[in-house]
């Protein structure tokens, strides 16, 4: 049975765990990443064919082909820019995000704000640089 986080951090808090031990009883507990497969799931939602993702983000061909097999551990920025090109949702972004282990979009960052915006209203990667641009905010990677 899974466990709360809360239980997990006294555990680990504790002098006398043993972290082995802690890992076998607690396998339920632990977050399960399947990056192959997460993608495979925004691949479908956004109904795009992988050429016009790999046009629209601006991101090459084989590191496209990379990350969407699991097999890269994209950028931050490569992340968005695949969330612009595919059309998807700003939660859709947070969690992959997530998966990866980046932070996540903040609203009170300024360039985090432009890219959420961007996502809200769907703008494409090249209209969210070109506002970052104008607002003298650091461009997609």
């Amino acid at each position: 049975m899974s466990k709360s986080t809360g239980d997990l951090l006294m555990q680990l808090s504790n002098k006398k765990t043993v972290f082995k031990e802690f890992v076998c009883k607690n396998k339920e507990s632990f977050i399960k990443k399947n990056a192959k497969k997460h993608w495979e799931n925004l691949l479908k939602k956004s109904e795009m064919t992988k050429s016009d993702i790999i046009n629209k983000s601006d991101i090459g061909y084989t590191y496209f082909y990379d990350i969407i097999r699991g097999e890269k551990c994209p950028s931050r920025d490569k992340i968005v820019r695949l969330i612009l090109s595919m059309n998807l949702s700003l939660d859709e972004c947070q969690n992959t995000l997530k998966l990866y282990n980046w932070s996540q979009l903040y609203a009170k960052d300024k360039r985090d704000s432009a890219i959420i915006y961007a996502i809200n209203h769907q703008m494409t990667v090249w209209q969210l640089n070109e506002m970052m641009s104008e607002n003298s905010i650091e461009t997609l990677k």
